[in-house]
């Protein structure tokens, strides 16, 4: 019996191997085939408009016949290649592990991003110049007409068909949201990337458009002499901002109606990563640009801004642009998140991705205050030492410092908080790997800072103690690298005393007994005679169980 089922096992897994390299051979020539396919179709219609819409001499005779005969050849061999492997794959779809499979999911995913590659660029550049046209530009100078709206269009059907059909496909396997743990990643993965993909482009579309706004405006101060510049650059803003938007749109509606049948998706890792990222590029495009906004007023202030009002505006136009895309994005995201969480709570990994972002931020805003401190102090030192300041370093590190504290601080005091708690959560938050990840990593950067800069006071305290000439205790070189070490010291002291605090939580060894306290007669002599009376019940009713047995015939 034992030796039929090793036999039995040893079967399947040779019959599991072949199967996965067959999946492998079969969906990876498929998706070949069918991006050499996609271009030759693409290649073809374009070259025929062209020829067809386009009166230019260069596109007749043998070019015609040379692009055409290139298309026409990878359609010949892709076309067949790419249905052939697929009704081999298709083949074995009625088997559940072929359904459910990585290979397969991955095959599929893939060529639905293919598909929104091809619809969306398409429909990008329809937008573009269809707008273009609209603001005033002329028919000349776009590429629209007379030809370049037929294979933009054509192809743009051609991705939106392949796209309806892949998902039918999927939802046809009959696990599409309820799928197993390796197919589920390729799926949540896909999504994660496609809404990063749309989040970016309407980002940038969005804030493209509030700058030309705000350069229109400028140039209209400062009296330019070209006004008509924005035609051109509002095509290319308006088609990001409708192309990222429906993307953006389709893919959480498409993640919101899993989550709707399944509610163990809100607690997905790579849902919260997506939001997560969300979070930091909402909060990455509001603070990076509030900080050098900050700079330009500093400077403004201290009398070294530069130029006219116009420049000055100028410059502002790119950071200000950022700052309302950015905060609608970190506002959407963040409120999402906590919504999300109090919903559906977190898993273990949950807790790790959380705290990766937690201690990443804190690490981003110490490196911030960490620069703009030193970079303050040196301005301070120059100012002291050497009669004057230099601007520009003066309003970089209180920008920075302005910036970075309050990050710092929030987001430091936030993990404290766990980390002090005398509870399991407590003990999870400081044996957790980000946490010591960053307090090591911080504590190994502040004492190599140590190390090199207090060497370099010592050595320059000990060669002026020796006599070398040209060498002085009160010089700002001097001073600024004591200032360099007081910043590292301070800030290696601060994550040091939070390592040795985070070791008197640590629990003592479970190996040391505990004697137990001398019990007295009476006590010892009520707990036999309960162990007794609990003996003497167990064997009556041992007894009783074996007279019913001999009563059976």
């Amino acid at each position: 019996m034992m030796i039929t089922q090793t036999t039995t096992q040893i079967e399947r897994s040779k019959s599991n191997r072949l199967a996965a390299v067959r999946r492998f051979y079969v969906y990876l020539v498929a998706f070949v085939s069918q991006i050499a396919m996609l271009f030759g179709i693409n290649d073809l219609i374009d070259t025929i408009s062209r020829a067809w819409l386009q009166s230019d001499g260069l596109l007749q005779g043998s070019f015609v016949r040379t692009a055409t005969a290139r298309s026409v050849g990878l359609l010949l061999v892709a076309t067949p290649l790419f249905l052939i492997h697929w009704w081999l794959g298709q083949r074995h779809r009625n088997e559940a592990e072929e359904r459910s499979s990585v290979l397969r999911k991955l095959f599929l995913y893939g060529s639905t991003a293919a598909g929104l590659m091809l619809m969306l660029t398409n429909a990008y550049r329809l937008i573009r110049e269809i707008t273009w046209l609209a603001a005033g530009a002329p028919i000349s100078a776009t590429e629209l007409l007379p030809a370049g709206w037929l294979p933009w269009s054509f192809m743009g059907i051609v991705g939106i068909g392949l796209v309806y059909y892949w998902y039918t496909v999927l939802v046809a396997d009959g696990d599409f949201g309820q799928e197993a743990s390796a197919a589920r990643f390729v799926r949540q993965l896909f999504l994660a990337i496609a809404g990063l993909v749309g989040l970016g482009i309407v980002v940038w579309g969005a804030r493209t458009l509030l700058q030309l706004g705000l350069q229109v405006a400028v140039d209209q101060l400062a009296g330019a002499l070209d006004l008509n510049w924005w035609r051109l650059p509002l095509g290319g803003a308006v088609s990001q901002v409708l192309v990222g938007l429906w993307l953006l749109h389709a893919i959480w509606q498409q993640w919101q109606e899993i989550v709707t049948l399944r509610a163990a998706e809100g607690r997905a890792v790579l849902r919260r990563i997506y939001l997560y990222i969300g979070v930091l590029t909402g909060a990455i495009a509001t603070l990076t640009p509030a900080a050098l906004l900050l700079r330009e007023g500093l400077l403004i202030l201290f009398g070294s801004g530069g130029g006219s009002l116009a420049e000055l505006l100028e410059r502002m136009v790119n950071p200000v642009s950022f700052i309302p895309v950015g905060v609608v994005v970190w506002f959407w995201y963040w409120t999402t998140l906590r919504k999300e969480t109090d919903a559906y709570g977190d898993s273990g990994q949950i807790a790790t991705v959380r705290r990766i972002y937690a201690y990443l931020v804190a690490a981003t805003g110490l490196g911030l205050l960490w620069v703009g401190a030193v970079e303050l102090l040196h301005a301070i030192i120059d100012a002291a030492l050497v009669g004057g300041v230099w601007d520009e370093p003066l309003a970089n590190g209180i920008a920075l410092l302005v910036v970075g504290a309050p990050i710092w601080a929030i987001f430091w005091r936030r993990v404290q908080q766990l980390a002090e708690r005398d509870d399991a959560e407590g003990e999870n938050e400081r044996d957790s790997w980000p946490r010591k990840l960053y307090l090591y990593g911080v504590a190994l950067v502040g004492a190599l800072v140590l190390l090199v800069t207090l060497a370099q006071v010592i050595y320059r305290v000990l060669l002026t103690l020796l006599g070398e000439p040209g060498l002085a205790l009160s010089s700002n070189e001097l001073a600024h690298r004591l200032a360099d070490s007081a910043v590292a010291g301070g800030l290696w002291a601060v994550h040091l005393l939070a390592i040795r605090a985070d070791g008197r939580f640590e629990k003592t060894p479970e190996t040391v007994a505990t004697p137990a306290a001398p019990r007295s007669a009476a006590e010892q002599r009520a707990a036999l005679e309960a162990q007794i009376a609990q003996m003497e019940q167990a064997l009556h009713a041992a007894r009783a169980e074996l007279a019913a047995l001999e009563d059976i015939p």
